[in-house]
């Protein structure tokens, strides 16, 4: 239910999804068709690359992405341009699909939020090659221990968040090229071997409160290793690539891209009749904690549809700010548009936006400086804590993950690229024991307090 995949928090929602699918009507959509969207989606990214760029400009940028260490945050379009940093993200995003396709795994809810992430960090920080031996050492991992692969897909795509530690030690700690890559790919292999386990026991801190659950395991992880390089007098400096001045270009394609999610949800789920849009409704009205497949809960029309008009209002959010789209911030709406099946709706989104933009009115940082961004748009890793507690609470674990995401990056040298999820991990483990022992805020659901009082 998280990025881990953790059986332990799922099984407690399994039977209310089953419970509240039933009463909804659905339109089936085939495993095929899912697929079939998805690679319309990846392909597109490559598509709009090449017409902005051209195919040679592309090319050619798409060698100094593989060059660059990745570190947060390295904007991929002011390090090579538009087309070399969304043809980078359309093929990460193919290879992530045809890593699904070749586990024989489902096109679950989970499983579209890890698409569409990868495909939005691949805009920041992954790239076509620093990705194999995280996913390399996950496969490992599910071939000594006998575990099915395709159980796995989650902390593979996921896992990758430490793609630029592989990065970093490969080209930046100054090896000869051979020993650095081979180096760097042993650490992306341990890393990746090691994150499953990991992530399984680590959601135990947030309670399955924070979405990016792999986010906060590779914090943790990165945060070893770089302790680690630090007493070897190997260090990451900070660095800010950030482009600028793109909104006239990015603004329209991400329209049409998201309203064609919108569209084909119409379509594929022929939301159109009455009866179906009470589908609909149900994702935007559901108010149980924690997260949730929507897919398995209203089908994957009334899912696609959410997914796109949530990554229209991620964008009226960065506009509304004044912010810049570009390779980080449009990351941020891939992923907010992934969870999207996987947790995240208008109704638990929003009240984090608030707490985020309430902080920027208060603090130091301004609503439209790159981390206060990044910090609205991956902060909504903590929805469940608006979903399962209310607005109010949404809005308080904005406020505080503001502060603390912003103070958290130095302690892995920015090789996490899930800097959010770290962050999300520590204000959600802070603050759901809180909200719970002092019953400031109740949960919504008769199960949660049911849990609560056993823990009393």
């Amino acid at each position: 239910m998280n990025q881990s995949g953790s059986t332990t928090i799922a099984s407690a929602k399994q039977e209310d999804i089953k419970k509240d699918s039933k009463s909804l009507v659905r339109v089936e959509v085939g495993q095929k068709v899912r697929f079939r969207v998805l690679l319309t989606y990846a392909v597109l990214l490559i598509v709009f690359g090449v017409a902005v760029d051209g195919f040679w400009n592309s090319v050619m940028g798409l060698k100094e992405i593989i060059k660059s260490p990745g570190i947060l945050i390295s904007d991929y379009v002011a390090i090579a341009g538009i087309g070399a940093a969304f043809v980078n993200a359309g093929l990460v995003a193919l290879f992530a699909l045809i890593i699904i396709k070749l586990a024989k795994a489902k096109i679950s809810g989970l499983n579209v939020a890890a698409f569409f992430t990868i495909a939005g960090f691949a805009l920041f920080g992954k790239n076509i090659l620093n990705i194999w031996p995280i996913i390399l050492g996950v496969w490992l991992h599910a071939k000594v221990l006998k575990r099915n692969f395709a159980d796995l897909i989650p902390p593979a795509l996921f896992g990758t968040a430490l793609g630029p530690l592989v990065s970093k030690v490969a080209l930046d700690f100054g090896f000869n090229l051979s020993l650095g890559i081979v180096l760097g790919s042993i650490c992306g292999i341990i890393i990746g071997f090691i994150i499953p386990s990991l992530a399984s026991h680590l959601a135990v801190i947030h309670q399955g409160y924070n979405l990016y659950n792999i986010g906060f395991t590779a914090g943790i992880i990165g945060t070893a290793f770089m302790a680690l390089f630090r007493g070897f007098g190997m260090n990451c400096e900070s660095v800010l690539f950030w482009a600028e001045s793109f909104n006239h270009i990015f603004v329209p394609a991400l329209l049409i891209y998201f309203g064609s999610m919108i569209l084909g949800g119409v379509i594929l789920g022929k939301v159109g009749r009455k009866k179906d849009v009470a589908t609909l409704k149900s994702i935007m009205n559901y108010s149980k904690g924690l997260a949730t497949d929507f897919i398995e809960l209203a089908g994957f029309g009334p899912v696609l549809m959410n997914m796109g008009i949530m990554g229209i209002l991620g964008m009226l959010y960065v506009i509304m700010v004044g912010g810049a789209l570009n390779g980080p911030t449009i990351g941020g709406l891939f992923t907010i548009v992934g969870f999207s099946a996987f947790g995240k709706h208008p109704r638990n989104v929003i009240p984090i936006f608030i707490g985020v933009y309430l902080g920027t009115l208060t603090k130091i940082w301004s609503a439209n400086a790159p981390g206060a961004l990044l910090a609205a748009l991956f902060g909504t890793t903590l929805a469940p804590i608006a979903g399962g507690f209310g607005p109010l609470a949404g809005i308080v674990a904005g406020f505080l993950h503001l502060s603390v995401v912003m103070n958290i990056g130095f302690l892995h040298g920015g090789t996490n690229l899930y800097n959010n999820g770290f962050a999300g991990g520590i204000v959600a483990g802070i603050l759901v024991p809180l909200i719970r022992t002092l019953g400031v805020m109740k949960p919504r659901t008769k199960k949660e307090q049911e849990v609560i009082d056993e823990q009393r």
